[in-house]
């Protein structure tokens, strides 16, 4: 068994991001957008807590070279635990940030998150709704922005996050938007998460296909419907499932390998039991998965699984499975250009 503790393996669900990753490179990596156009550093930042610039009034060279990003970099390159928002965040990393005085002159990244819409269907305890919408001019991002937003990365963008903190999938034009994505770059990835309750009819599973997506990671914590309902409040884990089965038939319909269909499935102390996880162990290649990875709990210790948690000695026994581990298992081989800075 695999001692959790073994900081060496850098598995972020496996260690405290602030003991063995301290550092952070992504504000000269990538960069995120919100639903109102608002740059911010990464999807940790989905309440909009710390803004970096606005591509409604600002260019993204304006915006990527601007004060608000050559600000974080300093102050991540100097002591990433003074940053408010860098505390405890698990997008953290073991490699030193770049030098201090390299906070202007970057080239453009290569690498978006980017939110269609701020707004969900659903109330996961988890997920302030009130501080996301709230904090958005705009709930729903306008078309004309959105092609702004990736015209100005195009045609040099490798990889696209299209969710940050909504249901990407609520927003009328997310097919689209994805499509628009693959057409002016056409050797990027683009990957969306999603609650899985928009694919129920074979029109919107056409639409899904068309866009191009590569990857659709669909979050089912659970196995049974009073189990998955505890946490994705007003779900229907039978409407999801079924979704999954229209998209793999149309899928292999059309002899397609993607979009890579990923369970993911955070542990809570209800939903973790051998039983409910053998059985979604079961369910998932009969639905039409192709992977399925277990997700540790970060919205609170109350409710966090006692077996499976940060630090726990049981998480080597999960370890092939484990959701920080699945990048390894995927079937995808691109270059983000993430070993040069310049």
């Amino acid at each position: 068994m695999t001692d959790s503790t073994d900081t060496d393996r850098q598995i972020a669900t496996w260690v405290r991001a602030d003991e063995s990753r301290p550092f952070c490179t992504r504000p000269w990596k990538q960069i995120a957008v919100l639903s109102d156009g608002t740059a911010v550093c990464a999807c940790i930042d989905a309440e909009k807590t710390n803004p970096l610039g606005d591509f409604n009034t600002q260019s993204l060279d304006e915006i990527w070279n601007g004060k608000g990003y050559a600000g974080l970099r300093t102050a991540i390159a100097k002591n990433i635990d003074a940053v408010p928002i860098c505390r405890g965040c698990p997008n953290r990393v073991a490699e030193p940030a770049p030098p201090a005085d390299f906070t202007t002159g970057l080239e453009k990244p290569r690498v978006l998150f980017l939110e269609s819409t701020a707004l969900c269907n659903l109330a996961c305890p988890g997920c302030n709704r009130q501080g996301i919408e709230g904090g958005r001019t705009a709930t729903s991002m306008d078309f004309e922005l959105y092609k702004k937003v990736i015209d100005e990365l195009s045609p040099d963008l490798k990889y696209m996050e299209f969710h940050i903190g909504g249901e990407n999938y609520m927003h009328k034009r997310a097919h689209d938007m994805v499509r628009y994505c693959k057409d002016k770059n056409p050797n990027s990835f683009v990957l969306s998460s999603t609650n899985g309750h928009f694919f129920h009819t074979d029109e919107r599973v056409e639409q899904l296909l068309d866009s191009g997506i590569d990857a659709l990671i669909i979050s089912v914590d659970g196995a049974r419907q009073e189990s998955y309902e505890r946490y994705r409040v007003n779900g229907n884990i039978e409407r999801v499932f079924d979704g999954v089965r229209r998209i793999r038939a149309a899928r292999d319909a059309r002899g397609l390998a993607h979009p890579l269909l990923i369970w993911r499935y955070i542990l809570f102390d209800w939903n973790d039991s051998p039983e409910e996880m053998n059985e979604a162990r079961a369910l998932a290649p009969q639905i039409g998965f192709d992977h399925l990875a277990w997700h540790l709990n970060g919205v609170g210790d109350q409710v966090e699984s006692t077996r499976y948690h940060v630090g726990s000695p049981h998480l080597g026994e999960i370890e092939h499975e484990l959701w920080d581990t699945l990048p390894g298992r995927l079937p995808i081989d691109f270059d983000l250009g993430f070993s040069d800075y310049r």
